[in-house]
């Protein structure tokens, strides 16, 4: 009898680890799953937000370029620079900044949408012709020093 009893309680004891092991695993595969999608998610919101930033600049900087390129035909004044200014960045431009260059005499302004991204028109204060604009830092080629060597002016009234 007692061999009978060993022989139950041993089957009962391994049927019982065996199951435990199942749930344990079945456990393991929720916790993987649950690790792998919290994971998953966070990795394609970060890249989502990253292409839509990366989107809303060039957005931004294709304003700055039509800018520039409709400036080079109507826009060979300052006023005629500002107009266009006004048609074409509502609302995404931040208020232009005028000087005058002591280098060149020219009386700049420069359009941008932030910090890092903007154009610089040049105009000769004797016949107000626009002299160029400069794109360089929609380039990536910004000169870190360019607003020590310009002075300031008073802002046009438009």
């Amino acid at each position: 009898m007692n061999l009978k009893v060993l022989t139950i309680a041993t089957t009962v004891l391994a049927v019982a680890i065996i199951a435990t092991l199942f749930m344990q695993k079945g456990s393991y595969v929720g916790q993987a799953k649950t690790a792998y999608e919290t994971s998953t998610k966070r990795t394609y919101d970060n890249a989502l937000y990253k292409v839509g930033a990366v989107n809303d600049v060039i957005q931004k900087n294709s304003l700055l370029w039509r800018l520039a390129c409709d400036a080079q035909k109507d826009g060979k004044t300052p006023k005629g620079f500002a107009t266009l200014e006004q048609k074409i960045g509502t609302g995404v431009f931040l208020k232009p900044d005028t000087r005058t260059d002591p280098v060149t005499g020219f009386r700049t302004r420069r359009v941008a949408w932030n910090s890092d991204y903007y154009i610089v028109a040049s105009f000769d204060k004797k016949t107000e012709q626009l002299q160029g604009i400069d794109v360089s830092a929609l380039l990536g080629k910004a000169v870190a020093s360019e607003d020590e060597a310009v002075t300031e002016e008073e802002p046009e009234a438009e």
